[in-house]
């Protein structure tokens, strides 16, 4: 009877151990399919992002200023103007661009000493005043240098246009009126430099310069 009752026991024993053996065995699946769950939502989430972020909008359309500018400098260079003579931010924009890269393409002109060049930049009522020998005879007397000889208009291009303003830096204009313009060099001590003046003819910027 003794023995009977020990193989029962030896049996109940090795039953429990088998069924611990079988829990355990199943729990550790059930684990690894959490974490395999917990990691697809995190890849989904970050594909989401990266979807989001890697989005680009085209602007490449989009109507982009000819030049920066402020509205301090706007204030500044349409003081003088008011009325019918008032032009917006966009016409000043459009029209210093477009006196800059005159002035730019000046800068050329007078590296090269190109006269003919020149000359299809300038107005005709100055072509006309300096082109006349009592002009340049006043001219004459105000250079500095009096051994330069000034004959004729080119001579006034070479030694009084050229070195009058081959160093300057225009960073701004300011109207006189609407087809009127002073490009101007803005010093570090507030001084303001009037380097060129235009007028505008049949819708062309030409360069005015002063009578004496």
């Amino acid at each position: 009877m003794y023995d009977n009752v020990m193989k029962r026991l030896s049996l109940t024993f090795i039953l429990l151990i088998i069924s611990l053996a079988f829990i355990s065995c199943g729990s550790v699946p059930k684990e690894n399919d959490e974490t395999s769950d917990s990691e697809t939502i995190e890849q989904e989430e970050e594909t989401q992002i990266i979807s989001d972020e890697d989005e680009v909008v085209d602007v490449s359309e989009e109507p982009v200023s000819l030049v920066e500018t402020d509205e301090e400098e706007y204030l500044r260079s349409t003081t003088n103007l008011s009325g019918e003579d008032s032009v917006t931010k966009d016409e000043f924009a459009e029209d210093k661009a477009k006196i800059l890269e005159i002035i730019a393409e000046m800068q050329k002109i007078m590296e090269k000493e190109d006269f003919s060049a020149w000359m299809e930049y300038i107005a005709p009522d100055s072509i006309r005043y300096y082109s006349n020998p009592v002009n340049i005879r006043k001219a004459q007397k105000k250079l500095p240098d009096k051994t330069k000889q000034l004959n004729g208009i080119e001579d006034y291009f070479k030694y009084v246009f050229i070195p009058a303003r081959k160093r300057s830096e225009v960073t701004e204009i300011r109207y006189v009126s609407k087809t009127n313009i002073k490009a101007v060099e803005l010093k570090d001590n507030g001084k303001v430099v009037a380097y060129y003046q235009f007028v505008k003819l049949n819708d062309k910027w030409l360069i005015h310069i002063p009578s004496l």
